[in-house]
Order: structure tokens, then sequence, then C-alpha cells
């Protein structure tokens, strides 16, 4: 991709992730806690001061990934998304093998990975979210390009 439409593709799926996240976690915390009306509970505080974070950490990591695939043909891009998926487990499965190969994990106790698991395929929808929101953002860019390149030319 290039600079700018790598960069705003970025940024428009780390914002559509994050938020697809943070608002679903944030009113079911709201409704567990039975604070339907303007109480704001304790978990839903740290959750909101939590989003920055959130959202620059899956900026720069749309952006080395976006970085690292091809153009997108399509919105729905199924490689692409088997691509993305194929990293993100390699990394959390990462992630997952050093804590359980911490000593003080007990050797039985295999539920960290069962959690592991869990998280990762609560994360896949909400990743290839943000995938396809990347991908018709480059396509809306890239159009407003080429239509720009053809007006110039045609003056």
């Amino acid at each position: 991709m290039r600079s700018w439409n790598l960069v705003c593709a970025s940024l428009l799926a780390s914002l559509v992730s994050v938020l697809s996240f943070v608002i679903p976690f944030c009113l079911f915390l709201n409704f567990q806690q039975n604070h339907l009306i303007h109480v704001v509970s304790d978990g839903m505080e740290v959750m909101l001061y939590l989003t920055p974070f959130l959202v620059v950490f899956a900026f720069t990591g749309y952006l080395i990934i976006l970085a690292l695939l091809k153009l997108p043909t399509k919105i729905f891009d199924l490689s692409q998304f088997i691509k993305v998926s194929l990293i993100l487990l390699s990394c959390w499965t990462f992630l997952v093998s050093i804590i359980l190969l911490e000593d003080q994990v007990n050797y039985i106790d295999f539920s960290t990975l069962k959690i592991g698991i869990l998280i990762y395929f609560a994360i896949l929808p909400i990743v290839v979210l943000g995938c396809m929101s990347a991908n018709s953002c480059y396509f809306v860019m890239s159009r407003k390009i080429k239509a720009k390149v053809i007006s110039l030319t045609l003056f």
C-alpha cells in the first residue's frame, strides 16, 4: 500500500476494531453490575481509560500487518483474513506458551491454554472486522486518487 493509504487504513481498522470491542464490553459491565441508568462502574472506567492505549496498540499492529500483506483485491478477502489470523495465531501461541512454560504454572493445569484458545477465537471476528474496514478505506481512497488523477489529466 502507499504510505498515506496504509496509515489511514490502519487508523480506521484500529478504531473500528477497538470500538467494536470496547463498546459491547462496557455495556456488558454496566449491565452486569445493574447500573443501567447513569452510574459508571469501575470496570467501565478502566476500559474507557484503556481505550487510547488499545487504539495505539491496534494501530501499530495493523500498520505492521497491512504493510506485510499484498494489496487487497476486494473488501472481504478470504486469503488476507487467513494470513492475518495465522499471524495473530503465531503471536498469541507464543504468548500463551510463555505463560505455560513459566515455572509458576502447574504442569497439569491447562486452563491457561483453554482460556488462550477461547480469547483467540473471541478476538478473531474483531480482527476480521478491522481488516474489512481497512480494505474499504483503501478502496475509497484509491478511487478518490484515481478520480483526482483523471481530472488533472483532462485539464
